[in-house]
């Protein structure tokens, strides 16, 4: 039986409110620069450009461009295409506290779920709205195997759990496997054949590097790009 593996943020969980924000808000509170302006948009198209594991790692490389750089406009010329965090780090040089980056994000994201929480804030998950079918995807689940591959932490796939009303049963998290990491796939599903379904850059490499690394066989399906929404790509699968 073939795979339908699923990227979650984006492509079954509307996340421009909360990790959006989240990556936003926690770049405000670290940055000692106050003019440099970082916008939603400015934040999706390098979250689009660049190959980045988790959003901890997407808001570390906006704060060394904000160093680096006096403009985000500037900072996003600036930035490789598919870059990652390790090219941020040998170019925009002055470093991060990661400990305290993880803190502020999950007091921002995860709210009073967070029992290390610096302060009291309600979290942004609870904006988070699916956008997926659960009809479809509850049908799709009884015609090949699902899984996911997310950048999630396991307590934050549980919070895409409820908001899905779906819940995996196999699955890789950033607690196992970082995308584009092949490793991440490769222990889901073994070398077999399929398809995931995902709107970064990170999910396209993650593919490439399997179908490189593994005798299995992958197709990668871009949400925005190969087909508009998730559904769409569901009622093609279900209809062959």
């Amino acid at each position: 039986m073939r795979w339908v593996v699923f990227d979650i943020d984006g492509v079954l969980i509307d996340v421009t409110q909360s990790f959006d924000k989240t990556v936003k808000r926690t770049f405000e509170f670290l940055s000692d620069k106050s003019d440099f302006d970082i916008s939603l948009e400015v934040i999706r198209v390098l979250r689009k450009r660049g190959v980045f594991g988790d959003d901890f790692k997407l808001t570390e490389a906006i704060l060394r461009g904000s160093r680096e750089f006096n403009s985000a406009e500037m900072m996003l010329d600036k930035f490789r295409e598919n870059g990652d965090i390790r090219w941020v780090r040998n170019n925009w040089e002055e470093g991060v506290d990661e400990d305290e980056l993880i803190t502020v994000f999950n007091t921002f994201y995860l709210g009073e779920k967070y029992e290390e929480r610096l302060f009291d804030f309600e979290g942004f998950w609870r904006e988070e709205r699916s956008i997926i079918d659960l009809k479809l995807l509850e049908r799709v689940d009884d015609l090949f195997r699902v899984g996911a591959v997310t950048g999630r932490d396991r307590s934050e796939l549980r919070l895409a759990k409820d908001i899905l009303g779906y819940e995996f049963e196999e699955y890789i998290t950033r607690d196992d496997y970082l995308k584009p990491n092949p490793k991440a796939l490769k222990v889901l599903v073994g070398e077999e054949k399929g398809f995931l379904v995902g709107d970064a850059l990170s999910d396209r490499q993650l593919v490439q590097n399997y179908n490189s690394h593994y005798e299995g066989s992958f197709r990668f399906i871009e949400i925005g790009e190969d087909v508009k929404t998730v559904n769409e790509f569901l009622k093609k699968i279900i209809r062959e």
